[in-house]
């Protein structure tokens, strides 16, 4: 019996010679064929997938977050890898906040820009947090700054400002922090509650703001009544006592100069140990009823005088029925000085 290689191959009908080395040679072609097929044409799905590394956590300088600064990307397709890495998968969290980024949300923000996700594959974790990178600015910080501004602004009184609640600490993004402090709101007295608002800019732009809630004492020395002074008393030095007392607690129209009370005529009872209010006096009249003056009429060009008496007391600039002397006729004039009263 004839080895196999000198068997004689049959194609239509045709016999040819035997060739003891073609066979040998076709089988190497076949062979060197199928493992070019397989490795060019790259059916291996592994061989074409794009992985997708999650760090455990990542910390992001911009408002928003590519995939390539919180992911690792291993791929063969360099050009594709690129086009990834500059994807927008979102916003960043705040200042000083966390947020967790999912598999599902990643595959989402490529899907939206036309990309296969079935070749992408995590490997490692599904998900990651970031942070975005900030600067801190401590609650106590925030609050000496403040407690400084109202000592500034109001540098000649005795002052002692008091904070209502804790100022917790905030965080910036980085950059050159700068910072305005404003009062907010309207008020009649010169101590008492206070808001104050920081305001927080980077970079010329306002970032945030922060709420300061004070309560100021503010310490004054004011006349009080030494004893009980009735109403219409002339006040008299002796009437009066100096004290410190925290001004926020009383009327505004307080008095801290005795030379603004002494002479002038109370208009009230006033209790003890209560400060004096100027409110609470007037000027003692300048003319009585029965005094002798001169009744004046006087224009740029012409001045008139005649003797008159006056028919009620009256206080300067007031308004007072006087009776010409001479005439007898009663006219009204205003009180000019002590003798003096001038016709309209």
């Amino acid at each position: 019996m004839q080895s196999l290689a000198h068997l004689i191959i049959k194609t239509r009908g045709i016999a040819t010679r035997p060739y003891p080395y073609r066979y040998g040679l076709l089988l190497l072609l076949f062979l060197l064929y199928s493992v070019t097929v397989f490795s060019n044409g790259n059916t291996d799905p592994k061989a074409q997938q794009i992985k997708i590394f999650l760090p455990q956590s990542s910390v992001i300088n911009s408002d928003e977050y590519r995939l390539g600064e919180i992911a690792q990307l291993e791929g063969e397709d360099f050009i594709l890898l690129d086009r990834l890495a500059k994807v927008v998968i979102g916003r960043a969290p705040l200042p000083g906040r966390e947020l967790t980024v999912t598999r599902s949300l990643i595959l989402s923000r490529l899907r939206s820009h036309k990309v296969n996700i079935k070749k992408f594959v995590f490997p490692g974790s599904d998900s990651t947090t970031i942070q975005r990178a900030a600067l801190k600015i401590s609650g106590n910080d925030i609050e000496q700054v403040v407690l400084n501004h109202i000592k500034e602004t109001k540098k000649n009184s005795d002052l002692k400002p008091r904070l209502l609640a804790k100022i917790r600490d905030i965080f910036l993004p980085r950059g050159q922090v700068s910072y305005v402090i404003s009062s907010k709101g309207n008020y009649k007295k010169e101590g008492g509650y206070r808001n104050y608002e920081v305001e927080f800019s980077v970079d010329g732009k306002a970032i945030r703001k922060v709420s300061v809630r004070t309560y100021l004492k503010i310490y004054k020395e004011v006349y009080v009544a030494r004893n009980t002074i009735k109403r219409n008393h002339i006040i008299e030095e002796s009437d009066l006592l100096k004290i410190r007392k925290n001004v926020n607690r009383i009327p505004r129209e307080y008095v801290t100069d005795k030379e603004q009370l002494i002479g002038k005529i109370s208009r009230r009872t006033i209790t003890p140990s209560e400060a004096i209010q100027g409110n609470t006096l007037t000027d003692p009249p300048l003319v009585k009823s029965g005094d002798r003056l001169q009744i004046v009429f006087e224009t740029p060009f012409i001045r008139l005088s005649a003797p008159g008496i006056s028919m009620a007391k009256g206080r300067k600039g007031e308004r007072i029925p006087v009776k010409n002397v001479d005439s007898k006729i009663v006219v009204f004039a205003t009180v000019k000085t002590r003798n003096i009263v001038l016709v309209n």
